[in-house]
């Protein structure tokens, strides 16, 4: 589990891996990431309200539920931007091997990633996903609205075995140089 927690280290981004192929990829990480938002960290922001507020809640009743999916977004909007601004990649980007780049494959400025993620609600509308998928589909980068206006790729990394091989190299060389004198 704490493998699919991003870390300072962000690996090189393969940009020529853009394409609308990873659009299943991406619904999946988004699921992983909605799940994390919700069960995780909105669950225990309910469990204090609840707490403090145990009256209010009881006189919700079933709308208790639809307000917490309320909630969720301005959770979820924080978490992506956060995570993909200085990580370059949610938790479900890194389990699913994605990364989000500016277009030049420079790590994400704050615009950057606050105008993707904003816009990702666009995306939402009118049903759901669909407008997005759309999009997606029909962009040769696998872009959608957020990418295309805050310039931004999403794309999988340099292979471990590329990234091994050029460590393998470079320590090769080191080696060697330092065996010569």
């Amino acid at each position: 589990m704490l493998d699919s927690i991003p870390t300072k280290r962000v690996p090189d981004p393969d940009l020529e891996s853009a394409s609308p192929s990873l659009l299943k990829r991406r619904a999946i990480a988004t699921g992983i990431d909605l799940a994390v938002c919700y069960f995780v960290i909105e669950t225990a922001i309910l469990a204090v309200l609840l707490v403090a507020f145990t009256d209010a809640f009881l006189a919700l009743g079933n709308g208790a539920f639809l307000l917490s999916l309320v909630g969720l977004v301005p959770i979820y909007l924080g978490y992506t931007f956060c995570f993909e601004w200085r990580y370059g990649r949610t938790p479900g980007k890194k389990r699913m091997g994605l990364l989000v780049v500016s277009e030049d494959g420079a790590h994400l400025s704050v615009h950057d990633a606050a105008i993707r993620n904003v816009l990702r609600y666009v995306d939402w509308l009118p049903v759901g996903y669909v407008l997005g998928w759309f999009v997606v589909r029909r962009s040769p980068t696998g872009r959608r609205l957020g990418d295309r206006l805050a310039g931004t790729l999403v794309v999988r990394p340099v292979t471990t075995a590329e990234s091994l091989y050029d460590r393998d190299r470079h320590a090769r060389g080191a080696s060697a140089s330092s065996e010569r004198q």
